[in-house]
């Protein structure tokens, strides 16, 4: 039981990603359509239809759900009478959605500003941050709570030092990342030729940005739009 009970885990946590994959796919496509969703109007849309799909779907099932929680696996209506009667509660419950709001209206910033693919990579910092503050607690404010460091704890340093290492490789050629050119931080690997066409192409960019800029002044400097009044000049 044991076994196919940590199967089961694997396979919601391998879902759970893929749902949220294709979520941040969907929220780089609507953030860059020809008439694209502002950030704000996407967060509503998120958690209008997240609050109708747990109200509609995800409550009746736990709550017909055989469990502990006065027979349910979980009771909506418990928890609504302790939300009502516990100011505690009511502190923390008012804490927590203004931090998921600015940690989702930040989320999709970074979308919006980048893409996608930054989004998930620096969402994968979440758990070093949070592992960090654990050890902060444990050590530093009560050994009640928080995290102690165990022989285990250098597999997530390892693992931190991994990402940490990704990431830069990710966004190379820019200022502070780690270009793949051959030396021994990159493993023998050269792609010295790519991060020459990516430089570029982005000045190719920029160079039509100017351009474009300069166009567009001596356009509205011209005399067929007449004279440009002072505070425009």
């Amino acid at each position: 039981a044991s076994t196919g009970t940590a199967l089961l885990g694997v396979l919601l946590v391998l879902l759970g990603a893929f749902v949220q994959a294709m979520q941040y796919v969907f929220e780089e496509k609507v953030l860059n359509m020809d008439i694209p969703s502002p950030p704000l109007l996407l967060i509503g849309m998120e958690g209008l239809w997240g609050t109708i799909f747990c109200l509609i779907v995800v409550y009746p099932l736990v709550y017909f759900l055989p469990g502990d929680d006065h027979g349910s696996y979980e009771d909506p209506f418990n928890t609504w009478y302790m939300i009502q009667n516990s100011t505690q509660i009511q502190i923390f419950f008012g804490v927590y959605f203004v931090v998921i709001f600015g940690y989702n209206f930040f989320a999709v910033l970074v979308t919006f500003l980048l893409n996608s693919v930054w989004h998930s990579i620096l969402d994968n910092f979440r758990p070093i941050t949070i592992w960090v503050t654990d050890l902060f607690i444990y050590y530093c404010i009560s050994k009640s709570f928080g995290e102690q460091w165990t022989i285990y704890s250098w597999i997530q340093v390892v693992g931190m030092g991994v990402l940490l290492y990704g990431t830069a490789i990710y966004n190379a050629p820019n200022a502070g990342s780690v270009p793949l050119d051959g030396k021994w931080y990159a493993l023998g690997l050269d792609f010295s030729s790519e991060y020459d066409e990516i430089r570029q192409v982005e000045e190719e960019k920029l160079a039509d940005e100017e351009f474009k800029a300069r166009m567009l002044h001596q356009k509205m400097g011209s005399s067929f739009f007449g004279e440009i009044p002072p505070s425009l000049a």
